[in-house]
């Protein structure tokens, strides 16, 4: 006679009656629980990139243990379940891994342990129209500037990450590229003006005052503009866009957090809340401000929004806490989502960029550059100039 999958699976060994299959199995559930537990705990606090892997498999453990009072044929289709989710995100983590590396073309490791990489200088990239483009000499995303700088420039050097350089956007469209039209006409003394991107995407402000010194600095800036976005706080690598050690969470957190707080802006909040914070804005500011007295420059800290409701109240807080921060330093400051007040977050989404909340389309674009170019007049008109 036939047995049915119930009956033989009943006459397996069971321990504790949790179906695991024998002790040495209990032992190794234990000991990867114990191990999970320890790693979790001795976790760095103050670097905000979690790694969601052990969570995962500790995870995947607890449904296992907790099935095991099941009867089996339950058992088995949860069981079947976490472990088809779990290959799926593995699955998704390698696309998502593969797509990213298609910045590899354009981007490369540097020497300099603070910048990490840089565009390659020379390297070749299509925009989204079909303009055929190159990284320049020295690795920005812009043209050519003169160097030495010309008599008749007042050249602005802008700061930012890959808002600056988002490819969703055309190039001419950029806020920086726009800058230079809106600041037209503003030297009183006729010089015109030259605007030098120095933005690289995933850049920390750390890094971002870094490539000033290494590179922006040869431009001879009359003013820097620091573009700043809220990931500015947190350290990236190159062009992988990740949340610690996963391409999938990257994706799936913005959704998540959303639904969770009511609010994009609280996926931001921890960068803001630690010594990181510190170490790398706080820091930077106050280098920024130290290069403005030997250089000669002046500076300017424009705190960029993030494309969700601007009256949000955990993103104003973080607003005003960068703010505070740069003024402390003694550089002057715009916040930037105030010229945005009044209006729908959903006007300045890309198309296909939902949860794509740093990086607003070409209409968001024109409204910072015009907000930036105010506070530098206004910089300027109240004879904050050298």
């Amino acid at each position: 006679m036939t047995r049915s999958s119930e009956e033989v699976e009943a006459e397996r060994p069971r321990v504790w009656g949790l179906g695991l299959g024998g002790s040495a199995s209990v032992a190794l559930l234990a000991l990867l629980v114990a191990i999970d537990l320890w790693a979790m705990s001795s976790t760095e606090p103050d670097y905000y990139l979690p790694d969601p892997f052990r969570p995962l498999a500790l995870a995947l453990i607890a449904l296992f243990v907790a099935t095991g009072v099941l009867r089996a044929r339950p058992r088995r289709v949860l069981r079947r379940l976490a472990i088809v989710v779990t290959v799926v995100i593995l699955i998704l983590e390698a696309r998502l891994r593969w797509k990213d590396d298609g910045t590899a073309s354009w981007v490369e490791p540097t020497a300099d342990v603070l910048l990490r990489y840089r565009y390659k200088p020379g390297a070749g990239y299509t925009e989204p129209g079909g303009d055929h483009r190159k990284i320049n000499h020295v690795g920005l995303m812009d043209g050519e500037h003169e160097v030495p700088k010309p008599a008749d420039v007042f050249r602005v050097a802008v700061l930012s990450g890959s808002i600056a350089n988002d490819g969703a956007v055309p190039f001419d469209s950029r806020f920086w590229r726009l800058l230079e039209g809106e600041l037209a006409g503003m030297p009183r003394d006729g010089k015109r003006v030259d605007v030098v991107n120095l933005s690289v995407h995933g850049y920390s402000a750390v890094q971002q005052v870094r490539l000033l010194e290494k590179v922006g600095l040869e431009y001879q800036p009359d003013l820097v503009v620091s573009a700043f976005m809220l990931t500015a706080a947190t350290i990236q690598n190159g062009g992988y866009r990740r949340v610690g050690d996963s391409f999938f969470l990257f994706h799936f957190l913005p959704p998540v957090k959303s639904a969770m707080s009511g609010s994009i802006c609280s996926m931001f909040a921890p960068f803001y809340e630690r010594y990181s914070f510190d170490l790398v804005v706080r820091n930077s500011f106050e280098r920024l401000a130290l290069l403005e007295r030997v250089h000669g420059f002046r500076t300017l800290v424009a705190v960029l929004p993030v494309v969700e409701e601007f009256d949000d109240p955990v993103c104003a807080r973080v607003y005003d806490q960068i703010v505070a921060t740069a003024r402390g330093a003694g550089l002057p400051t715009v916040r930037v989502p105030d010229a945005f007040i009044g209006t729908k977050a959903s006007t300045y989404a890309k198309p296909d960029g939902r949860w794509d909340v740093c990086h607003p389309n070409a209409e968001g674009h024109a409204k910072i550059a015009k907000a930036i170019a105010a506070a530098v007049r206004k910089l300027y008109d109240e004879g904050a100039a050298r």
